[in-house]
This record gives structure tokens, C-alpha cells and sequence, in this order.
């Protein structure tokens, strides 16, 4: 199991109980955790995770010219998918009558969803409008659209097909992740110019 949760963080995956529960149930335990974190230490990473538990990942231990570069692109393409992201989570939020953001393991139910967005007609134009952020063409269905929506952030690594067959999504521990670089950015508007002061968000692998 070391292999495996090491083949997965640092392959720059988040683990989480959802997306991989048997390397998230080896990382929960200490002993495992300090294998770990030995290994990433001499590669100049170390071991973080989501402020609620939710994920693990890999993060650099230190930032030389080069890494800050890479952090400074990694921001500006988080910036530019967070309103989509965060767009279609808030729309199935506002369809499913749900007050609170999504947390892991929250479950979103395709057909569901379908149905209480077909009902209303200005969540069938915020959709197209999440569409046209996602640049994601479609045959003009409303089907069609949010299957490509919901199939974008599954292999983003926000969401599990939990049962293919009813079309049933999870969502994973990553969402965690997105709440606090929504959370730093809102802080820190020039992140770009200033990635030294950026939190263990912003020295992602």
C-alpha cells in the first residue's frame, strides 16, 4: 500500500476516502504517515493535507525560482477554472435546495438533477452560460451539457462516478482543497506577484 499512496500523491493526486479510500485509510494511520513523509523528504516534498481532513497531498518543502514559476502558472490556471468549478457546484446547490456548499461524499444524482433543472428556466441558462465557461460543446440538450459538465470535474479529480449505472456522483475530498484556495485568493488578490507568502495551497506538486 506505501507504493500505491505513493504512486498517487505523487502523481500529484489528492487522496481521499472517496477517490481512494484503501491509500487514504494507509495515510490516516501514523506510523504510515511518518514512512511517508521520510520518503518525500528527500525529494524536497513533504506531506499536507485539507484543513478538515478531507485529502492528502504533496507539497514542496522549499521554493527555489523555478518552483515559484510553476506555482505562479498552477494559480493563474486555477484562477481561470475556479468560476466554473465553483459555478457548477453553487448551480447544483441552488437546484437541489441545498444551503451549505458540497462537502466529500456529498452524492449528486444525474437524473435528479436533470429534472429539477429542466423545471426552471433560469437554471437551464446558468447552465449553458457553465457551458460556454467550460468551452465544452454540446448537441443543444440539456442532457448532453451537464453530462459534459459533471464528466469534466470527474476527471479534474472533483467528483466519482459512485454507480455508473443510476448515473450517481460522489463528490471527493479535493472540493476541500478548492474551498481554501477560493478562501486564500479572496485574501490575497496578488498572488501572482507575491507566491512566497502563499500557503501550503499554493506549493502544490
Amino acid at each position: 500500500m506505501f507504493e500505491q499512496a505513493m504512486t498517487l500523491l505523487l502523481s500529484g493526486q489528492f487522496v481521499c476516502a472517496i477517490s481512494q479510500p484503501d491509500a487514504y485509510r494507509f495515510l490516516q494511520g501514523e506510523a504510515n504517515r511518518k514512512e511517508v513523509e521520510t520518503f518525500l523528504a528527500r525529494l524536497g516534498r513533504r506531506l499536507a493535507s485539507t484543513k478538515h481532513g478531507g485529502a492528502w497531498y504533496v507539497v514542496f518543502a522549499g521554493l527555489d525560482a523555478e518552483q515559484r514559476k510553476g506555482i505562479r502558472e498552477e494559480y493563474t490556471e486555477i484562477k481561470h477554472n475556479l468560476r466554473l468549478v465553483v459555478g457548477f457546484f453553487v448551480h447544483v446547490m441552488q437546484a437541489l435546495r441545498r444551503e451549505e456548499f458540497l462537502a466529500p461524499g456529498s452524492i449528486i444524482e444525474t437524473h435528479r438533477l436533470i429534472a429539477a433543472i429542466d423545471e426552471n428556466p433560469s437554471l437551464r441558462n446558468e447552465l449553458q452560460t457553465l457551458v460556454n465557461l467550460g468551452k465544452a460543446s454540446s448537441d443543444g440538450t440539456l442532457r448532453n451539457a451537464l453530462e459534459r459538465l459533471l464528466k469534466k470535474l470527474q476527471a479534474e479529480g472533483y467528483l466519482v462516478l459512485a454507480n455508473p449505472e443510476r448515473e450517481i456522483y460522489e463528490v471527493t475530498g479535493k472540493v476541500e482543497y478548492l474551498q481554501e484556495v477560493v478562501d486564500f485568493l479572496m485574501v490575497h488578490e496578488s498572488v501572482q506577484e507575491d507566491v512566497e507568502e502563499t500557503p501550503e495551497t499554493g506549493s502544490l506538486l
